[in-house]
């Protein structure tokens, strides 16, 4: 088989970092609420495949993007501020509060605030096998956004059109 056809491809991922220390995961008040928000904001609708929670079986989820949680508390907050306020990370972490946001002293607070560090996603693009962003590298993971309608990207994945 040469490369022009379809073909498919297998990754073994092993990955070995150092995850710095850090309370156990809660669910806080404010994640609770700017979820709310986030789902309000997206219309209730996956950011890979735009199904709704009923469409999909399962209540969306919100993952922390760009920051996850466990990683808050080894962040260079300083870089990542000035990046916010460039735009790097679109116009919902640029609008930020950025001036009365003391990492030292609370990164949850926009950790934690969905509608500047989430992105709302049905389970399977969340943590499923071979499709959600937990499971897979970057690349691939973004390509089930963007494939064409129709194109059978794994074993579990069709594409369909949602727009």
């Amino acid at each position: 088989m040469s490369v022009e056809q379809t073909h498919e491809e297998r990754e073994t991922l092993t990955v070995e970092v150092n995850i710095p220390g850090h309370a156990p995961r809660t669910t806080t008040a404010l994640f609770e609420r700017t979820k709310k928000l986030l789902v309000e904001r997206e219309g209730g609708r996956c950011y890979i495949c735009g199904r709704t929670a009923e469409e999909s079986g399962h209540p969306l989820e919100s993952h922390h993007y760009p920051v996850e949680r466990s990683l808050a508390t080894a962040w260079d907050w300083p870089r990542f501020v000035r990046d916010c306020k460039a735009g790097a990370w679109g116009p919902h972490a640029q609008a930020f509060d950025w001036d009365s946001f003391d990492p030292a002293a609370d990164p949850y607070r926009f950790v934690d605030d969905q509608t500047v560090n989430g992105m709302l996603l049905c389970k399977a693009h969340h943590t499923g096998k071979d499709e959600g962003i937990h499971t897979m590298p970057w690349p691939l993971w973004i390509w089930q956004r963007y494939a064409p309608d129709g194109y059978q990207i794994s074993d579990v994945e069709i594409i369909h059109d949602q727009t």
